[in-house]
């Protein structure tokens, strides 16, 4: 037995999905905002301290205590871009109580954490400085860690030259001189508006009943409904390639290229899917198979789209003696889509692939939940029925991927060379 079951309640949507097939429940908040370059800081620090110390459970120690008394419950948080929003999330994980011995309102107690998690911030004084500046810390390490990362700091120059004047060159997860500048003052203030304005939904997944409703609702309430269309960034011309090279002492380049997708119509989204994992978003993809395998001219290679707003990058390890030749065999294999120099059984093959992997997202409480979080922006955004994913993928054909890779443009190349790996 299974289903989907959708209410808005104090003007906040909630989503039951019913299933049988986990002995575990999964409640996630999703809380969404326009992107920003002054907020996307804020609002991933917040998401980071509201999930260690509450008004009621006053440490991380205590925290982390209160979920292992019940049996094991994770509470996490989590930052991401999607369209042309930010999106913060919290999740907690747990045992459903149908398949617990001790008489406990399992729901009952998490939906209260829950609530004392979202709304704790609202009561953040002076005394809550000290906690402010650890985690403040701590993030600021996260980001110093990542910033070492050769292929992570890459692609961060990549977004910056390609998206010189958009907010979009900023990550999910903030900026490590914006958070350097940031008070206590600034994260309750930000907490403020996130609850106020965002457009915020509910979903639950696992053995739940209809009352699960009835918990879920306590969390928060809208004056008014806050949903608004989920949309992607306008779309850009493509002028000149921009090129951009830094050089680090660097065992291997890391070769970053952009492409900005012109849209023309809704099922393109759709097409630009099954082109991705057929160009280079699959083991079993043109750039995997052709430039690494074949050619061995990238020590790794993938690409990876954001259908919504239209990008793509291309992103691989070479050789600095080889990085021309790369790129020049990136725009061949491009070139081949467009001239249809593939089997459309190479489609099909394509699409069997994403059903599978989408029916194994289907198979854990998380990805049951991201799913229909996707689809409840769909239906936000497009208010005219629309096929199912499926349905939309099924109907892909070869001419469909070669219309589509005709709208893809280079934009922007970014290259991070040099000759000797800081750590030898």
């Amino acid at each position: 037995m299974s289903g989907v079951d959708k209410r808005v309640i104090n003007n906040v949507p909630i989503v039951k999905i019913y299933t049988e097939k986990f002995k575990t429940v999964v409640v996630s908040v999703y809380f969404r905002a326009p992107l920003t370059g002054t907020d996307v800081t804020t609002r991933s620090l917040l998401s980071r301290m509201m999930i260690k110390q509450t008004d009621s459970l006053t440490s991380n120690a205590a925290l982390l205590e209160y979920l292992a008394e019940h049996y094991g419950a994770h509470l996490t948080s989590n930052v991401v871009k999607k369209g042309s929003d930010h999106i913060v999330k919290f999740s907690i994980e747990f045992v459903n109580d149908k398949f617990i011995m001790e008489d406990i309102d399992m729901l009952g107690d998490i939906t209260a954490l829950l609530k004392d998690v979202l709304r704790t911030p609202f009561n953040y004084d002076e005394s809550d400085e000290a906690f402010f500046q650890r985690e403040k810390r701590l993030m600021a390490n996260r980001l110093k860690s990542m910033k070492d990362n050769h292929a992570q700091r890459a692609f961060e120059m990549l977004l910056e030259t390609m998206f010189e004047t958009e907010d979009y060159k900023y990550l999910s997860f903030g900026d490590l001189d914006a958070l350097e500048k940031l008070t206590l003052e600034d994260v309750k203030e930000a907490h403020s508006r996130m609850m106020t304005d965002d457009d915020m939904s509910v979903i639950v997944a696992g053995k739940v009943e209809d009352n699960v409703f009835d918990y879920l609702a306590e969390l928060h309430e809208h004056d008014e409904a806050k949903m608004y269309p989920y949309k992607g960034y306008p779309v850009r011309p493509v002028g000149e390639v921009k090129y951009e090279t830094a050089d680090e002492r660097i065992e291997q380049a890391k070769v970053n290229l952009g492409f900005r997708v012109q849209y023309s119509q809704a099922g393109d989204i759709m097409a630009l899917n099954v082109f991705n994992q057929l160009f280079g978003g699959s083991a079993a993809s043109l750039l995997f198979t052709n430039i690494r395998e074949k050619m061995s001219l990238a020590y790794s290679i993938h690409s990876q789209v954001d259908v919504k707003n239209g990008y793509m990058f291309v992103l691989a390890g070479v050789d600095n003696d080889n990085i021309q030749v790369f790129e020049d065999a990136v725009k061949r294999e491009l070139q081949r889509v467009i001239d249809g120099d593939f089997e459309e059984s190479f489609v099909e093959e394509i699409k069997r692939n994403m059903i599978s992997s989408r029916k194994e997202s289907m198979d854990k409480p998380r990805g049951l939940i991201s799913l229909n979080y996707n689809t409840l922006l769909k239906e936000q955004s497009i208010k005219t029925p629309v096929k199912s994913w499926t349905e939309q993928l099924n109907a892909i054909t070869k001419d469909d991927v070669i219309q589509i890779a005709e709208k893809i443009k280079l934009d922007t190349v970014f290259t991070l060379k040099g000759g000797i790996d800081n750590d030898k």
